[in-house]
């Protein structure tokens, strides 16, 4: 339930003068007797009324900059720009980095290849992985596992098959590898994509590797490769340490990562007409060429006395001094728009047509006592020696962005500006990850969760929380023993706190985390707890859990009785979705045997009757017993396996 918005502006001028004559006779003893209009006393009160009236209605007129700056007071970011979609496209023939490709007839809409891309001929591309050839999976749809989950050396293999010669080597060659990834783990093209999170595995490619967008086969992403004499490429991995294999689900090459995003640059000599007009006023703008309503992002650089000043954009002027060079994007209009001189400093730049200034006369004062105060700002007399002649204004802007280039898969792209029939190619993944630029109410409403965001981990739930959220890695529920130490066990350690990690993968029945993965909500909780908290993350623990299920009788069809009671009592101890409420099975929760056998019964349905259900842990026989079986703090449940009994 949120709670409604206070009107501070609800007072009107009668209710306030109402109020105000109710309290004249106590007020005055008595003394003043005359309320009406004609008493100069009341209309004193009536102006102050009036003047208390307008200031009222000033409380609730809150003006869009303000916002902006008590957000950044709070330490919230203000308005988020627009991000621009990406896609990763395959390529009919060789392309530079900034190649800008579009899809659009009208060529609006343009995206813009982050890396050179050299198209090899390539005719086939088939992959080896567990022992067999697996190219007819991946052209029926159907994911491939390259490497086992368990930390044993394990390896696949894929060949490269050419139309004709095979490039020469050390030709680089892009290879997509889109693997099926839980949510929390975006792939190497989206805008959400986290850096620096350790390899699950470590791996060694067999040719020469220029980048591994994959992070260790951790997400979907582009390897860069250089070509070899001879040769298959083969990938290895002396301890497959996965939390699951990674399934392959498309292996796609000559692929490059495009942005809807174009880079522009505009001199004095494309914008003079604004320029002339420029005085040393506040209020300045600059109008950028086909900039309106796609502007994202712009760098200034502005020519005066002899000296270069590079002018960057700022989330808005309020905390800006006299002298700082910055602006504010306009994205509706596609302008830059400049300070007044107090908040921001006031463009002024050398004559278009020769020596002097725009708006100033050269024998006024020099700034530079004001550049050298700001942060990285540089001496203008210094550095006037150093600046080779050039535009007097030029602005560097990309356009783009926005929720209207995300779009699926087509094979219509081809580059911008250039006849049909010349290079095209397809995105071989939908365009995703646009977003449009956030509104101020829309800040607003965000500042408030962000505000109520746990950030620091003091009590469980924030450790679990803050685990859970870690970026670059899919976390799916975590313990947190708070006074716990790996080193003293049963024992309470003041100030140790252990995080057990299990992580959101599916297919497994005791999934461990993988090294990286630990590291990364290990650093991510080292930035939120406490000073002295003594942290360590580890692997979850399990113990090994062997169910029979006694029949009555025989059933008629055994081998699916058994298969429905071991997917239903495998589900039930599944350590994120089993449990009565199915998200997960509570830490250190005993085993019932009654509940077993309730779940197992609607399993098997009328097909067959449960007598009883026996439990055995650690390798120990199952054993009929209707107490409870206990497990420790912290622990898990995993399912080894499930055998059927028949009239015991």
């Amino acid at each position: 339930m949120t709670v409604p918005l206070p009107r501070l502006d609800d007072l009107t001028w009668d209710a306030l003068m109402t109020a105000t004559r109710q309290r004249i006779p106590a007020e005055s003893g008595g003394a003043w007797t005359l309320h009406a209009p004609a008493d100069p006393g009341v209309t004193v009160l009536e102006l102050l009324a009036y003047l208390l009236e307008q200031r009222l209605y000033r409380l609730d007129q809150v003006p869009d900059a303000l916002v902006v700056a008590v957000l950044r007071l709070l330490g919230v970011p203000g308005p988020a720009p627009a991000v621009p979609a990406a896609t990763v496209l395959r390529l009919t023939g060789s392309a530079p980095a900034g190649t800008v490709f579009t899809r659009d007839p009208l060529e609006q809409l343009t995206f813009t290849l982050d890396e050179d891309v050299t198209v090899a001929p390539v005719r086939d591309v088939t992959v080896w992985a567990g022992g067999r050839d697996r190219g007819a999976d991946l052209r029926a749809g159907r994911g491939v596992p390259l490497l086992p989950a368990g930390g044993d050396a394990a390896s696949f293999r894929v060949d490269v098959a050419f139309d004709g010669a095979a490039p020469p080597p050390g030709t680089v060659v892009s290879l997509l590898f889109d693997l099926d990834t839980p949510a929390g783990v975006p792939p190497q093209w989206s805008p959400d994509a986290v850096r620096g999170v350790r390899p699950p595995a470590d791996l060694s490619w067999s040719w020469s590797l220029v980048d591994d967008g994959t992070a260790g086969l951790r997400r979907s992403g582009i390897v860069r490769l250089e070509l070899p004499a001879e040769g298959p490429l083969t990938v290895a991995t002396r301890a497959s340490t996965y939390a699951a294999p990674p399934v392959l689900r498309q292996l796609v090459p000559n692929t490059g990562i495009a942005r809807q995003r174009e880079t522009r640059t505009v001199t004095d000599a494309d914008l003079r007409d604004q320029l002339t007009r420029w005085l040393r006023l506040p209020g300045q703008h600059l109008d950028l060429p086909g900039a309106r309503g796609v502007l994202l992002d712009a760098e200034l650089r502005l020519r005066r006395r002899g000296a270069v000043q590079v002018w960057s954009a700022a989330p808005d002027l309020t905390f800006a001094g006299p002298g700082d060079p910055v602006f504010v994007l306009d994205r509706a209009e596609g302008a830059l728009r400049f300070g007044d001189g107090l908040t921001g400093a006031v463009p002024v730049h050398d004559d278009l047509d020769g020596p002097g200034a725009v708006g100033i006369r050269s024998e006024e004062r020099s700034d530079e006592a004001g550049w050298r105060r700001l942060p990285g700002a540089f001496s203008e007399r210094s550095e006037r020696d150093k600046m080779s002649p050039g535009p007097v204004v030029e602005v560097e802007y990309r356009r783009g962005g926005g929720a209207a280039g995300n779009g699926g898969r087509t094979d219509n792209w081809w580059v911008a500006g250039r006849p049909a029939g010349g290079a095209g190619a397809a995105n071989v993944v939908p365009a995703a990850g646009g977003r449009d630029a956030e509104t101020v109410d829309e800040a607003r409403r965000r500042a408030a969760e962000e505000l109520t965001r746990v950030t620091r981990a003091v009590t469980a739930a924030d450790f679990a929380e803050l685990a859970a959220g870690t970026p670059g890695v899919a976390v799916g529920r975590s313990y947190v023993g708070i006074g716990e130490h790996p080193g003293y066990p049963g024992t309470t350690v003041p100030g140790a706190v252990v995080v057990r990690v299990v992580p959101a993968v599916t297919g497994v029945p005791a999934p461990r985390p993988d090294p990286g993965m630990l590291a990364a909500v290990r650093r991510h909780l080292e930035r939120a707890r406490l000073i002295g908290t003594e942290l360590y993350v580890c692997r979850p623990r399990y113990r090994t859990a062997a169910l029979r299920v006694d029949l009555a009788d025989k059933p008629s069809d055994p081998g699916r009785v058994r298969s429905a009671l071991e997917e239903a009592l495998r589900g039930y101890l599944d350590p994120l979705t089993g449990g009565d409420d199915g998200d997960g099975w509570p830490f250190g929760g005993p085993l019932h045997p009654s509940a077993l056998l309730r779940v197992a019964q609607a399993a098997a349905g009328d097909t067959a009757r449960v007598a009883a259900v026996a439990v055995g842990l650690d390798g120990a026989p199952p054993a009929v017993d209707c107490a409870d079986v206990p497990l420790r703090r912290g622990e898990l449940p995993a399912l080894s396996g499930v055998t059927i009994g028949v009239g015991t």
